[in-house]
């Protein structure tokens, strides 16, 4: 709702507080490090060249919130490879607690239940909870829903009735957004994580909560969505919403804006920043892919896909080695994928859950990336197996006592050759 948000001062301090105490990048996710660091220099590149000079301090402004977002992302990264299963489990936990929150503070809003501060909460008779937009609040509690329905599959009864409260607010708080973008990110994430958990598990008793869950979650959710069509406005803002908008079709409209930016891309191959588009434009493309290469240029432009797309190609190879964190990678990767493909109509670059979603999955696959084996330095003095025995003396040096050699020699092979060598 405003900016900084508690979400930046907490993330900052983190980091500080981290630093201290021994974070480190590990070396399988330093590729993925490179690209994000040279990605920012081509950000700033563009951002040098803006032609917009009245807009050159929100320019600016947009930059500097990038680059805490990509230091978001590499901070969760090592986070989750330092701290594991405790790192997982708080950042999940974390984010189903705060997309509750943002959830119930929608709902309320838009039934108008907390008097004046409603509309805090709505904007143009939608749910927008904790957020400046509904087409934020919709996206943000997508992975948080997938969450609860892998929780409850493999959690007690007890956790599913919980588990299914949970799911309930979630999805209300996406259906009353109203937002289409949203709606369309939450059913294919949700198929895609259906479909991935059913290949990739292994565990015939997860299945069968699985499938089970969904069945109980889908009459449940079927019941409250019909109850919420009976209230008045809803069924009409629905059918509304479901209408091609103005915004999407006119000359002045979202994909005209689209073509304006492509063509403007083609005239500046530096970039022209964040806002340099704004003076021909009264506002942003409507599409991350395309923002980047106006703001970065080309090689910026390629770079963010390059970005995303190994991200997506990294998460599914994680996914065709089953281990601890598949269930969780399901519902990172069926998230990301939904974001990505959302940016396609949406500026999505300062979402940030998706900064938090790609340092998750870099996260999980620095975690069950193996190690490099370094080969051990053999002590000085220790017989190798192939040693025939003792050596004869060097000329002009005296020879040992037999007393003397034997106290000298080991016991036994050092631990790093037994087994080895028999």
């Amino acid at each position: 709702m405003f900016e900084p948000a508690p979400f930046d001062f907490g993330i900052i301090a983190m980091f500080a507080l981290t630093m201290l105490f021994g974070l480190r990048v590990p070396r399988s996710i330093g590729g993925i490090v490179i690209i994000l660091i040279v990605f920012m220099l081509f950000s700033m590149i563009g951002t040098s060249q803006s032609p917009a000079s009245n807009y050159f301090n929100d320019t600016l402004r947009h930059i500097q919130i990038t680059g805490l977002l990509v230091g978001v992302s590499i901070f969760i990264a090592c986070f989750l490879y330092r701290h594991q299963d405790r790192a997982v489990n708080a950042l999940m936990n974390g984010w189903l607690i705060a997309a509750l929150i943002a959830s119930t503070a929608g709902i309320l809003g838009y039934f108008d239940a907390l008097g004046p501060l409603s509309e805090q909460f709505t904007l143009h008779s939608r749910a927008k909870g904790t957020f400046k937009d509904p087409n934020v609040l919709a996206p943000f509690l997508v992975a948080p829903a997938l969450y609860c329905v892998y929780h409850a599959a493999t959690r007690s009864a007890a956790w599913c009735v919980i588990n299914l409260v949970m799911l309930l607010v979630l999805v209300l708080g996406i259906f009353l957004s109203f937002s289409r973008g949203g709606w369309g990110h939450f059913a294919l994430s949700g198929l895609v994580a259906a479909t991935l958990w059913l290949v990739t598990v292994a565990d015939q008793r997860f299945k069968t909560r699985l499938v089970g869950f969904t069945i109980l979650a889908g009459i449940v959710l079927t019941l409250a969505l019909f109850y919420l069509l009976a209230q008045e406005g809803v069924a009409e803002l629905l059918a509304h919403r479901f209408k091609i908008q103005e915004y999407d079709s006119s000359g002045y409209g979202r994909f005209a804006g689209q073509f304006l930016t492509f063509l403007k891309v083609l005239e500046h191959p530096l970039g022209m920043g964040a806002h340099g588009f704004l003076p021909d434009w009264y506002e942003q493309p409507h599409n991350v892919y395309l923002f980047q290469f106006m703001i970065a240029g080309w090689a910026g432009g390629f770079t963010y896909l390059v970005i995303v797309i190994s991200t997506l190609v990294r998460a599914f190879a994680f996914l065709r080695q089953p281990n601890r964190h598949t269930g969780i990678m399901v519902v990172l990767f069926a998230s990301f994928l939904g974001v990505a493909l959302e940016g396609i109509i949406v500026d999505s670059d300062h979402w940030r859950h998706f900064w938090v979603l790609l340092g998750a999955i870099w996260g999980l696959v620095a975690i069950h990336t193996p190690a490099p084996i370094r080969a051990k330095a053999v002590p000085v003095g220790v017989p190798l197996p192939h040693d025939p025995g003792p050596r004869l003396p060097v000329a002009g040096t005296a020879r040992p006592s037999a007393t003397a050699a034997r106290s000298k020699e080991p016991a036994a092979s050092p631990p790093h050759l037994r087994g080895t060598f028999g």
